[in-house]
């Protein structure tokens, strides 16, 4: 049986990037969001998209399987009957997505896939959700810009998988990406490896992230620190 482990979604995840990469040979990004570049539509793009958003779905479905949702009032029901906007109830407060910032090497600049999540469904997902059986309407709604943000919500949500959860997770772990810079988002509920050149933490001790944004406070008898930008507490 296939197992849909977080190996198996990185290795997915690299090829999904080289359809990304071979369709800008021939449509360069650009800094410029409003450019025209990003307006463009094709066949090619439109296949893209199929694959990046069932690929987005699936992990969708891993993520709400977990049993860090099981207490959550009428779950079974949610999961039973899942869509974008029960991930956006159940799956974003506890996973902070539309806090999920990534930079673009090429043209250094930083997209935020699911900017307000928790107000509203992107605009790149609403297409592919409607139009994914009607490829005669995707192909005209389909564009360069959405499969970029597209592209990028498959990264978080990978670094996101639930076999990272309280797990030992090193920065060189993370996706090996030619699009998007290595220091983006790190897993929200695992264990990250610190350098020992802060207070208190020692190398190779382990640390619980939290949130960002987290005021500094006592978790389970233990201040919580800000390290390289993430709050965390050592693990014992």
């Amino acid at each position: 049986m296939q197992k849909f482990d977080y190996s198996f979604f990185q290795r997915r995840y690299e090829l999904i990037e080289e359809d990304f990469l071979e369709i800008t040979d021939f449509i360069e990004i650009e800094q410029d969001f409003n450019s025209p570049c990003y307006k463009f539509g094709s066949s090619k793009l439109m296949d893209f998209c199929l694959k990046v958003g069932t690929e987005i779905e699936t992990l969708f479905r891993i993520i709400i399987s977990d049993n860090k949702f099981d207490s959550i009032p009428n779950i079974d029901k949610n999961r039973k009957h899942q869509s974008i906007s029960v991930y956006q109830k159940e799956i974003e407060p506890k996973y902070k997505l539309s806090e999920s910032k990534l930079f673009v090497n090429h043209i250094k600049q930083e997209i935020c896939p699911f900017e307000k999540f928790d107000q509203d469904i992107p605009s790149w997902f609403r297409i592919y959700s409607r139009y994914k059986h009607d490829k005669l309407i995707l192909i005209k709604r389909w564009n360069l810009k959405y499969a970029l943000l597209a592209l990028g919500a498959l990264h978080i949500l990978i670094n996101n998988h639930p076999d990272l959860d309280y797990k030992k997770f090193y920065v060189s772990d993370k996706i090996r990406s030619k699009v998007f810079d290595k220091t983006g988002p790190r897993p929200r509920f695992a264990s990250v490896s610190i350098p020992s050149n802060f207070e208190d933490i020692a190398d190779g001790d382990r640390v619980l992230v939290y949130p960002q944004g987290t005021p500094e406070t006592i978790i389970d008898g233990k201040a919580v620190k800000t390290v390289l930008g993430i709050n965390a507490r050592l693990q014992s």
